[in-house]
Parts: C-alpha cells; sequence; structure tokens
C-alpha cells in the first residue's frame, strides 16, 4: 500500500509528457520529430538533429555508387561457331594467357623503366669478370715491350695545320715510327683527325717576352712521349723559336732536326743571304737596306720603285723571328708601313727579278745537302709543277757549300728562286735566290717513304703534275684530314669555298 501510494504521488508530480519521453529515450531507432507531435507549453524546444548519412568519397562523386553502370559484356559467339572454333582457341589458350601475363601494366612499367638499370648492371658485371684478366695480360704485355729492342720510335712533328705536316706524318707512319704531332693555340689542328698520328697536342703561342716558355712546353711533350727525333714544320711558327728549344731537347735525347739559333738566323735573314750568294760567286737581286724612314723616302726619290716590282722583309735577328714580307706600292703617297723601322729592326727592299720562279724543299745533314726537291710555280694553274732541275740541284749545293755554320747543320731549307730570261739581264739564264726558309715547305709533297725518316724524293711519277691539296689530303687509309679540312674548318653561316691547289708562300705576311 505504501509503494503503491509512492507512485500515485510521483506519477501525481511528473508531468504528462514524461512517459512518452521515456519510451523515446530508451529506443535505439533512429530520432524523428514528426511536425504533429504535440509538445507541452512548459517544455523547451529540443536541438536541432541531423540523421548520419554515409557519404561518398571524391573518387565516386561522379558516378554515385547507386548510379554505378556494370561493364559490357561482349556478345556471346553464335553456338555454330564456337563448335567451330573451340580445337583453335583451345590451342591458342596458353598464347593468349601468355600475352596477357605480359601485358600487364607492372610488366610493362618494367620495360619502361629498368632498361637502363638492367644494361648498367650487366657491363658492371661484365667488366668485374674481365678486369682481372685483362690487368693481368697488360703487365704481361708491359714486361715484353720493355724486353723488346724493336719498338717503334716516336718522332714529334711541329705545325699540325699545314699540308706538308700531315704528309710526312703519314711517311713516318708508313715507315714503321709512331708519330706525336702539336700545333699552336688558335692554329686549325688538321693533324689531329690524321690516323697516322698516335697523340696531338696543343701548345701555347710563342710570346717574344718569354720565348723559354715554348721551349719548356716542347720539353715536357718530349719527356712524356719519350720522343726520340723532332722534325719542325716551321709554317705556323718561326724555326727561330725551334732553335732555341733544341738545347733543352738534346739534354733529354731528343734529336732535332733544325739548326741552332745561329744558322736560323742567317738562313732566315735576306741580308745574311744576299751575303752567302755573293761569297758563293751567285747571283743576287737589287736590294737596299733600310734602317729608318728617310732610308725609304730617299728610295722612293731614287725612282727605283717604278723601275719593277718590290718587296720589303724584314731582317736581322728580330726578322729570324718575325719572319715579314710586305709589297712596296710605286707611289710614296701609298706608302703606309705598320711596322717599326729602326737599327735595331731593320729591313731590307729587294727587287723581284722576272722569268720562271722556283721553289725547293732541302734536307741538310751535318751540313751538306743530302737530298733536294724541285718545284716549278705555275701561276696559270695556281699550283707547283715537280721538276727535275739539276741547275737548281748544283746551286743548293754551291751555296750549303759556303756556309759557315756554328755547328753542323740538320734539318730542312727551302729556297726561293728565279731563273731570270736572258733578255732581261744580258748574262743567260741564271738563278737568283730572293728568300729562304728554315722548315719543311710544300715540295716536300714529293717526297716518299722510301727509307725509314722518308727524305728521299721521287719526283718521277709527279712530273709536270700539279700539286693540289685535295691530292695531297687524300688517302684511301686516312680520309679523315681530307672531310676535316673542307668542313669542320669551314665558320658558322659560311658556305665553304671550293678546294684551292697548293700555292707559294704569300708575300703578306709570311
Amino acid at each position: 500500500m505504501r509503494r503503491r501510494s509512492a507512485r500515485a504521488s510521483l506519477s501525481a508530480a511528473m508531468p504528462a509528457c514524461a512517459p512518452e519521453f521515456s519510451r523515446l529515450a530508451r529506443s535505439n531507432t533512429e530520432l524523428v520529430f514528426s511536425p504533429r507531435a504535440k509538445r507541452c507549453s512548459h517544455q523547451a524546444p529540443p536541438p536541432p538533429f541531423t540523421a548520419l548519412r554515409r557519404s561518398f568519397s571524391s573518387t565516386f562523386s561522379l558516378i554515385p555508387e547507386e548510379r554505378a553502370i556494370s561493364p559490357e559484356r561482349p556478345l556471346p559467339l553464335p553456338r555454330l561457331v564456337r563448335i567451330v572454333t573451340w580445337i583453335p582457341r583451345q590451342l591458342l589458350r596458353p598464347l593468349f594467357a601468355l600475352l596477357t601475363f605480359i601485358s600487364h601494366p607492372a610488366w610493362k612499367q618494367m620495360l619502361v623503366v629498368l632498361p637502363t638499370l638492367w644494361i648498367a648492371a650487366s657491363l658492371f658485371i661484365f667488366w668485374k669478370c674481365i678486369q682481372c684478366p685483362l690487368g693481368v695480360i697488360n703487365m704481361i704485355g708491359r714486361f715484353i715491350n720493355s724486353k723488346n729492342l724493336n719498338k717503334p720510335r716516336t718522332v714529334l712533328i711541329s705545325g699540325g695545320s699545314s699540308v706538308q705536316a700531315l704528309h710526312l706524318a703519314r711517311n713516318f707512319h708508313s715507315a714503321g715510327a709512331r708519330v706525336v704531332a702539336f700545333e699552336t693555340e688558335g692554329q686549325f689542328a688538321l693533324l689531329k683527325y690524321s690516323a697516322a698520328v698516335d697523340r696531338f697536342y696543343t701548345v701555347p703561342r710563342p710570346n717574344p717576352g718569354d720565348p723559354l716558355a715554348y721551349a719548356q712546353a716542347l720539353r715536357e711533350i718530349v719527356e712524356r712521349e719519350s720522343v726520340v727525333f723532332y722534325v719542325p714544320v716551321s709554317s705556323s711558327t718561326p724555326a727561330y723559336y725551334d732553335a732555341l728549344a733544341k738545347p733543352r731537347l738534346e739534354v733529354v735525347g731528343c734529336q732535332c732536326f733544325v739548326p741552332c739559333a745561329q744558322d736560323v738566323v742567317t738562313l732566315d735573314n735576306p741580308l745574311e743571304l744576299m751575303r752567302v750568294c755573293r761569297a758563293a760567286g751567285l747571283a743576287t737581286p737589287q736590294f737596299w737596306a733600310v734602317a729608318n724612314d728617310e732610308d725609304v723616302r730617299a728610295w722612293y726619290d731614287s725612282g727605283a720603285s717604278k723601275e719593277g716590282r718590290h718587296f720589303i722583309a724584314s731582317a736581322g735577328a728580330r726578322g729570324a723571328r718575325d719572319r715579314l714580307r710586305f709589297v712596296m706600292p710605286e707611289d710614296k703617297n701609298q706608302f703606309r708601313f705598320p711596322r717599326e723601322i729602326s737599327a735595331e729592326k731593320p729591313w731590307v727592299i729587294v727587287r723581284e727579278p722576272k722569268g720562271e720562279r722556283i721553289v725547293t724543299c732541302t734536307t741538310l745533314k751535318e751540313s751538306r745537302a743530302v737530298n733536294n726537291v724541285t718545284c716549278r710555280v705555275d701561276s696559270t694553274r695556281k699550283g707547283l709543277v715537280p721538276q727535275k732541275d739539276d741547275e737548281a740541284d748544283a746551286w743548293v749545293q754551291r751555296f750549303v757549300s759556303f756556309l759557315a755554320p756554328a755547328r753542323p747543320m740538320t734539318g730542312h731549307v727551302s729556297f726561293r728562286l728565279v731563273r731570270e730570261d736572258s733578255s732581261t739581264n744580258g748574262h743567260g739564264n741564271r738563278l737568283v735566290a730572293i728568300g729562304a726558309r728554315v722548315g719543311v715547305s710544300l715540295p716536300y709533297l714529293c717526297q716518299n717513304t722510301a727509307n725509314k725518316c722518308g727524305h728521299t724524293a721521287t719526283v718521277g711519277k709527279l712530273l709536270d703534275t700539279v700539286l693540289d691539296t685535295r691530292e695531297a689530303l687524300f688517302a684511301f687509309w686516312d680520309p679523315l684530314p681530307y672531310c676535316a679540312y673542307y668542313q669542320s674548318r669551314a665558320p658558322e653561316g659560311r658556305r665553304l669555298p671550293s678546294p684551292e691547289p697548293c700555292k707559294t708562300p704569300p708575300n703578306v705576311p709570311l
């Protein structure tokens, strides 16, 4: 009775909506308030309720899961076709399975990304496998070469941009020598592309302020390559600097085919050339030594400039170093000389005789002319024509015999001669020297490889044939210099002119 009275009192105290609220609170279902539900006046409105619903990710936002389209399947083959092709399909099933396996996206990625790694790994494993045997073979080869007394001797050649240097290198290579060549900076490295050259170097250009730097560069090459012979081709570098380097190279056991510095000054100096010719009783052209501007003006005032073609050449020790030559204009007002004329830097004006021009390449050995190649300058075909000239050979022998060298000379000398017409001088066809240069000249292209150094001339098959650079550059076993000379040497954006024949040294400057 007491419990019932308590419940009755509690029910009387609770609001009328309490039973409904308790029932909803104990429910596990979603809360949904119907707008028709009646609320008591004393109850506060409940907070807004949001039902929890599953949301789709951004991946499926465009195609909702409920609207996903099932993939289309190919229509089944007709029954008759399936029966007929059943055996072929069974036979090709392994192939289709293999193609499916290979065409997997993972395999595609591996085939695209990993080939480089596969090649590198294969090369690394291959090199590791053969590195040790190759090292042993290399050691055995070095030991055998050290005991071999007949190993090829190394020859060093300068003037690596000239045609005659290329021909000289090929001759030495054919004779069994190892050829090393070099050229000064700024010159075209023609011999670098030749198969006859084993090693090519570039050295700094000789500097008159420090002439021994050039000699030191040559000595480093000689010591590094174990050079036995040095044959300078003084086309881009005066022989004066090679003569200064000669004592330094001979100390390390390298024989140099170049005279000493004093003899180079004698041969490259036009005044000394005239003196030796007069001492030997040989004819000389008319010449005038000038030591200042007053001498040049006096020469013009004498009217000598109107009597023929003249050129002015550097003389003395500095002349042998500079090797400059310029054409003299006939009118004094047109004379604009870019060089200094003084007692320290003398010059000589030479009148060019009229007649046949001849260029020689003479090989000197112990102050004896052991070989002489003569070429006639063909002004019509603009080239050199090899010829057998006994008179020129006799002239060279007589000139060399009257030289008084400081020591026996060994090397190459080029003489420029003119055979005067008898109608011009009244003394018959005599040879007159107008210049000389120390070094290998273009007539050396007539040399062959009869002996080990290639210094024996055979001009029989080349008589009355114009020497052409195309013929001199091209060789079937060494074709790359020909291509490099006419293609790589051309500046960008300019068309290369047609190949020109070999020409004599130009008048300005040598």
